[in-house]
């Protein structure tokens, strides 16, 4: 008898891979009130072909759990979650004091938050290189999870080690408070939180220096927002809260507090945050409210962007729930109880307003300025991303994040108004321009470098070394789409880098043009990205050492395929175009560099600079015509910014205190420390 041993043909993979985690943290399933709700599962897509198997760790295409204990020296035996006891029952059950456990649920959770990421952006998650911005092939594949990396009272993002490390410890033994360990991997609002801070710095490099009061803070705020809100996709856990609020998300507890457990077990009476504080603290009126000018710690100045945020999801929450709550005649807030089918309802409602908030704000990081940013820039990347993609907008959402914004006081630099239509940033103007502009104005500009850059997988045959080179091609078991991904968008950089440096072009001819010509299509670039590419009126301005000229950089050039909430598509490029320029504690000493040049066409080396004054632009391209859709520029030559960069610095406790502390590549480990 002839036994088979392989699965039939026909037998798919499962479209999901479940995993049990904490909703909220260990603390929350030994408490009465909300042990009911605190396991849950997420579901995962499963691993695909074109993608890197899930291997012991866990380990994946996206993901390196290492747990490594450093205090007790010793490695914990990874977790196979393809053990065939762990697929039949979910994985591990929730278990704090299991090793194993505590790496099933960092997975989980940081994968959930790529997913969330992914379907926001139309694109794939990279993380960020190591080395630095300006450093070619050194993309890092996997983002490596230290479970028991610290044992303190801590958790943060190395961009240094491109890693997130968790801490352990033992709270002091205070009245009313929890005496056993607290791990910080098992709070799923810390694992997405430091997900987010991982994510946020792949996709806007320049968000880690520390150049204004909003960029840290910004990190922090909109890191809490992403924890936030992905507390309303677990609709059961959400169910039970809106009936135990009355209907309102106006009101603190699970849903609205960031790490419960942590909050308490370092001398909280609650939560370490709340995205409804400062909303409270407003609402009372009794005593000084916090304004945003007088706050500079990241964790407090981002709360003011976090209320922002969760106000505008809030107002939209009960804009698409008022005709239910008329239906049931019922009045959030009450002491009626509320009946069981309006609760599940309203708890779908707020996990769908949830879902399309937190893409709005995520779709929004592609529209700030690749450096220096401020939370009002954020407000209208915000309105003008939403407003490409869906131009429509019944509901008010766009109105609802602007009047959150102007409630907190959150200055919008250049613009006259709150209203939407004076937030979005305007479309490139060439009415200046007489050689770069085309009979189709912002449709040609860069239609010479389109031709340059890959769109995508191809199977041209051209590469015999390329497992995507061909569709016959023998190393289909070889292919990785993120690794093509990665390639495609190092590609486009050198290109698009080396477009903008080459000598204009005869279109008859093919030759290139007389260098007047070419001179003059630069400064006309340089008008366009608000950087430098030839004028030398800035000797503070490094130069490259291959061209002798003004050094500029490609940071990234990636392409995005969104879709809206009622099929809307959108294609897009979008590139960083970065200049870096010298700058000076002591204004005299930056003037003296300034003045530096010995007006023969050399110019003096000036001193070391204190540090580094940014500009460049975010340009965005509509890949359905080549039309330049957006040009979102923060100059190089920008005067008043540098006078306030410079204040910043000097001032503390933030700008070079950080630097001092923590090294330019650490900005996160004292920051969450504190």
């Amino acid at each position: 008898m002839v036994i088979a041993t392989d699965l039939p043909s026909w037998l798919e993979r499962p479209a999901k891979r479940r995993l049990r985690v904490y909703a909220f943290d260990p603390r929350s399933s030994v408490t009465l009130e909300t042990a009911i709700c605190n396991d849950t599962v997420i579901e995962l897509p499963w691993e695909t072909p074109w993608e890197d198997a899930l291997g012991p760790g866990p380990c994946n295409d996206y993901i390196e759990v290492v747990d490594y204990d450093p205090a007790c020296g010793l490695f914990y035996a990874p977790v196979d979650l393809d053990h065939p006891h762990l697929l039949a029952q979910d994985g591990l059950p929730q278990a704090e004091g299991q090793p194993q456990f505590h790496q099933q649920m960092v997975f989980a959770v940081a994968m959930k938050t790529v997913r969330v990421f992914e379907r926001a952006l139309g694109r794939g998650v990279i993380w960020a290189r190591t080395g630095g911005v300006n450093s070619p092939g050194n993309y890092v594949k996997r983002l490596r999870i230290y479970p028991h990396a610290l044992r303190e009272a801590n958790a943060y993002y190395s961009p240094d080690k491109t890693a997130l490390l968790f801490g352990y410890f033992k709270p002091d033994e205070v009245p009313g408070q929890d005496s056993a360990w607290v791990f910080t991997c098992l709070s799923h609002d810390i694992v997405a939180h430091e997900t987010a801070h991982a994510i946020l710095h792949g996709l806007q490099p320049r968000t880690i220096d520390a150049s204004n009061p909003d960029m840290l803070a910004f990190h922090e705020g909109f890191a809490d927002i992403v924890a936030l809100l992905q507390h309303f996709t677990m609709t059961e856990v959400v169910e039970q809260q809106i009936v135990a609020s009355s209907g309102s998300l106006r009101a603190n507890g699970l849903l609205t507090g960031i790490a419960a457990q942590f909050g308490h077990a370092t001398g909280r009476a609650g939560a370490l945050r709340y995205a409804l504080q400062l909303i409270a603290d407003e609402a009372r009126g009794a005593g000084p409210v916090r304004k945003l000018e007088d706050t500079t710690e990241p964790h407090d100045r981002g709360q003011f962007l976090v209320a922002a945020i969760f106000d505008a999801f809030a107002t939209i929450y009960e804009r698409r729930t008022a005709d239910l709550f008329r239906l049931a005649d019922y009045r959030p807030g009450t002491s009626d109880t509320l009946p069981i089918e309006l609760a599940r309802r309203l708890a779908r409602e707020a996990g769908k307003t949830a879902d399309q908030v937190l893409r709005i704000c995520v779709r929004g990081l592609d529209y700030l300025p690749p450096v220096d940013n401020s939370f009002g820039e954020y407000l209208r990347a915000i309105v003008t991303a939403d407003a490409d993609l869906v131009p429509d907008d019944p509901l008010r959402y766009r109105v609802a994040f602007a009047d959150a914004f102007r409630k907190r006081g959150i200055p919008v630099p250049g613009c006259i108004s709150y209203a939407p239509s004076s937030l979005m940033w305007a479309e490139p103007d060439l009415s200046d321009l007489t050689h770069l502009a085309t009979e189709n104005q912002v449709t040609g500009l860069m239609q010479g470098a389109l031709a340059r850059l890959k769109f995508g997988v191809t199977f041209d045959g051209k590469d015999d070394g390329d497992a995507y080179a061909s569709s016959q091609s023998g190393k289909v078991a070889g292919r990785n789409l993120r690794e093509k991904a990665i390639g495609i968008i190092e590609h486009n950089q050198v290109a698009l880098w080396q477009w903008l440096n080459e000598p204009s072009i005869d279109p008859d001819t093919g030759a290139p043009t007389d260098e007047k010509r070419s001179s003059e299509i630069d400064r006309e670039w340089e008008s366009l990205l608000g950087i430098r590419m030839v004028t030398d009126d800035h000797p503070t301005i490094a130069l490259s050492e291959k061209t002798g000229k003004p050094a500029y950089s490609v940071n990234t050039a990636r392409i995005a395929r969104r879709q809206g909430p009622d099929g809307q598509e959108l294609h897009q490029l979008i590139a960083h175009i970065t200049q870096r320029r010298r700058g000076y504690f002591d204004k005299a000493l930056q003037d003296k560099a300034e003045a530096a040049s010995a007006g023969n066409g050399t110019r003096t080396e000036p001193p070391a600079q204190d540090f580094w004054f940014r500009g460049g632009a975010t340009v965005i391209v509509d890949l359905r015509d080549g039309r330049v859709r957006r040009i979102i520029r923060k100059r190089i030559d920008d005067g008043d910014r540098l006078v306030r960069q410079r204040a910043f610095h000097t001032g503390e406790p933030l700008g070079m205190a950080f630097a001092r502390r923590t090294g330019p590549r650490e900005p996160f480990a004292l920051v969450h420390r504190a």
